[in-house]
Parts: C-alpha cells; structure tokens; sequence
C-alpha cells in the first residue's frame, strides 16, 4: 500500500515538472516572439529612414542641378544682361498676375461658399432680432437699431428708427422663410405682429396690426445676404 502511495507521488511531481516545463517553454516562446516583432518593427523603421534620405539626397541633387544649369545660362555681355534684366522682370510681373489672380479666385470661391451654405432667412432672423432688442431693451433703441440697419442697408436708418419708435411690442407669428432663390437673389416671407402707440384725441392708445412682409434679399460682394426692399401687407 505504502508503495502504491509512493508510486502515485512520484508521478503527480513528473507530472507537475512537465507542467512547468511546457508553462516556461510557452513564456520562452512569446518573449521570443515579442522580441522578434519588436526587431522587425525597428528594421522596417530603419528601411524608412533610409528610404527619406535617398529621396532627400535626390532632391538636393535635382536642385543642384537646375542652379548649375541656371548659372550656366547666366548672361556674360553688357547687352546679354539687359535682355536677362528684362526677361526677369517681365516673369515677375507674369507671376504678380498670376497671385493676384489667384487672389481673386480664392475670394470668389469663398463668396460662392459663403452665399451656398448661409440661409438668406437667417439675415431676416437676425434683422428681427435686433429690432426686438431695440424695442425690450432700455436705453440701446439706438445702438441695436443701427445693427439691424447692416441687415437692411438700403434702408435710411433714421426711417428704420421712426417706423419703430413708437413700437411697444413685436413678435414673430410665422418664421421667416424662402419664397425662391435663384444666384444671388432671394425672396422671402414673414408674418409678424406690431403694436404700436399712437395719438388719438390727444390720448395716446395701442394700435395691434398682423402683418405679412415679403423681402427681397441680394448677395453682397462677400457673399453676405442683405435686404433690399421689402413689400407690407397688412392681414
């Protein structure tokens, strides 16, 4: 019994010792593998390194070259250098053209944007907003007046402050919106509320009117909408 015991011992130790082994061998194999990957990445960065030096040392060597040959075809003779004087002149203005003209088109582009993704009915909506402000606000009537007279510049500003002087409330009932819009030109509509206070037998007294005002809306030279006319209709 004693050397059954024994032999059982004996083989859960082989046992455990080839566990261990196999565990090891395991652990030897993926530190070899982690060391291997690491090794390729560091010869693939080296291969890349490599790769921008040689595309380096090219381009240095294609600017040597176009400078020798620039230097080759450099004028010896009194009249040679006036004939290169003005050929460099006139590339230079040839070049001055073509940045200002890259300059243009960048800025057209820019307006194309601009007039493409900016909704001609955010320009009523913020000329409203500023009229609200004027009429809520103690003491800025003037200065937000002014504000709203950039979104309708056609419009004198002194008659923008008569029509809402007197104006003791404005609301928005229908939000404006785009009746068409076609380049440059656009039309939209709103409907607002306006009560305004007015002399009557001498008494002053609140006048409410519903109001439907269409807008007529042109892309300035930025490519910002602004309005350029209006036409009222009282509902």
């Amino acid at each position: 019994m004693s050397n059954y015991i024994k032999y059982i011992a004996f083989l859960a130790i082989l046992i455990f010792a080839a566990g261990c082994t196999k565990e090891r061998d395991e652990t030897s194999k993926t530190s070899f593998q982690i060391l291997a990957d690491k090794e390729k990445e560091l010869n693939d960065r080296e291969a890349r390194v490599k790769l921008k030096e040689i595309e380096l040392e090219e381009r240095e060597k294609k600017i040597g070259m176009i400078e020798n040959t620039s230097s080759q075809n450099t004028p010896t003779d009194t009249g040679t250098v006036q004939t290169h004087n003005m050929t460099q002149v006139q590339k230079d203005s040839v070049k001055k053209v073509e940045v200002e003209k890259k300059k243009e088109k960048k800025k057209e582009i820019q307006k194309e944007i601009t007039k493409k993704f900016e909704n001609p009915t955010s320009t009523v909506k913020d000329y409203y907003e500023y009229i609200q402000r004027g009429i809520n606000e103690t003491g800025n009537f003037e200065s937000n007046m002014k504000k709203a007279h950039k979104y309708f510049p056609s419009r004198p500003v002194d008659k923008l402050k008569s029509g809402y002087r007197n104006t003791k409330q404005f609301t928005i009932v229908e939000e404006p919106k785009v009746l068409s819009q076609k380049d440059d030109k656009a039309s939209v509509v709103a409907k607002v509320k306006q009560t305004q206070v007015v002399k009557k037998d001498g008494k002053d007294s609140e006048v409410t009117k519903t109001l439907t005002v269409t807008y007529n809306l042109t892309a300035n030279k930025n490519g910002e909408w602004v309005i350029t006319g209006n036409s009222v209709k009282e509902d």
